[in-house]
């Protein structure tokens, strides 16, 4: 084969390399592309279920001081219940009203039920909260 005869097939090679790294960086520009949408949307992701976890402890640290609230006033109602008995006992129940204990008990129990409900109330607008956020 002579030099002329080479020289378009030549040329033919160089038009099909110059294709191929055409197609090659478009294929690596449309990855890029691909992975730059795909982290964008992982980053995403992570932010919804970020909010979603801070929502859910939230939540669960109300509940949780709920539950501790309950077993104090539980606790009260116990001592409570042992002072009247053993007042009962030792037949003094007419000096209830007087005992040092009886007061403190029952301004400590009025004052967890409150406390109790406000907590309630609150973990009740956060799941509120929760479901209209789950919905918008």
């Amino acid at each position: 084969m002579t030099e002329e005869e080479k020289q378009p097939e030549q040329e033919q090679k160089e038009v099909k390399s110059d294709r191929r790294s055409k197609l090659m960086g478009d294929m690596m520009k449309g990855l890029r592309d691909f992975g730059s949408a795909a982290m964008d949307k992982a980053e995403e992701y992570g932010k919804i279920a970020s909010d979603k976890a801070e929502e859910l402890t939230k939540l669960g640290k109300i509940k949780l001081d709920i539950h501790q609230l309950n077993r104090s006033r539980t606790k009260n109602l116990s001592e409570l219940g042992e002072l009247v008995f053993n007042l009962s006992e030792e037949k003094k129940l007419k000096d209830l009203a007087k005992h040092e204990n009886f007061a403190a008990l029952i301004k400590s129990i009025k004052a967890l039920d409150i406390e109790i409900k406000q907590k309630e109330a609150h973990a009740e607008t956060v799941e509120i909260e929760e479901i209209k956020e789950d919905k918008g």
